[in-house]
């Protein structure tokens, strides 16, 4: 009877600790997978690096490119919301250049939405986005108030520099430059945030990439 004792506590006591060690395991894999949504780096207004390699773009959104007016903005401000923060991913999904995208969650707060409403990108969510309304409702009221790139900062309808007029637009990647005469020219506006100047000379306008609108024939 001793002997079978024994043995039945032995059993008891390796099953527990087996039980000790998955619970243990379970947590570390918790652990170890919380890690790897850490955000380590942003390299700009609208991506993030994760612990674990991966970049996130963030979707629905469309903040300045490196250079444009507001693009450092955006980019601190998105590090101060999330740099070293644990983020929740949303929506996950890939674009046509293989990057991944997602609604990115902090706090319970999508990212997207607190960049919009401080005016640092343009809403680009479809109605499908469980969140489009929010995204959209936050953009503009940001517009609105001329906050950030809505601001005449960004969109100045006056040139800095009265000699220079000529207003270089970038609509779908394709880049025209209107002179004061052509048609259209009052309903252009010059947006720096996304690509858009003011030019003094035709030549100017030519040498950044600009082709002269076809209103202007």
């Amino acid at each position: 009877m001793c002997y079978h004792g024994g043995v039945k506590k032995k059993l008891t006591l390796f099953l527990a600790v087996g039980f000790c060690l998955a619970i243990l395991g379970n947590i570390l894999f918790a652990v170890h997978f919380w890690r790897q949504n850490i955000v380590v780096s942003v390299p700009d207004g609208d991506s993030l690096q994760l612990k674990d390699g991966r970049r996130i773009r963030l979707l629905g959104i469309d903040a300045p490119e490196r250079g444009r007016c507001m693009a450092d903005e955006a980019r601190a401000k998105l590090a101060e919301l999330a740099q070293g923060r644990h983020v929740r991913l949303k929506n996950i999904a890939t674009d046509s250049y293989g990057r991944m995208l997602a609604t990115v969650i902090v706090d319970g707060v999508p990212l997207q939405r607190e960049l919009l409403a401080e005016g640092l990108a343009r809403n680009r969510s479809s109605a499908g986005n469980p969140y489009h309304q929010v995204l959209k409702d936050a953009g503009e009221a940001a517009k609105s108030a001329k906050l950030g790139i809505w601001s005449d900062v960004c969109r100045g309808e006056k040139p800095v520099n009265d000699d220079c007029t000529i207003k270089g637009n970038t609509r779908a990647g394709e880049k025209y430059y209107y002179l004061p005469s052509c048609g259209q020219y009052d309903q252009v506006l010059v947006d720096r945030a996304f690509g858009d100047s003011w030019f003094c000379s035709e030549l100017e306008a030519k040498k950044a990439g600009f082709t002269k609108a076809t209103s202007c024939n």
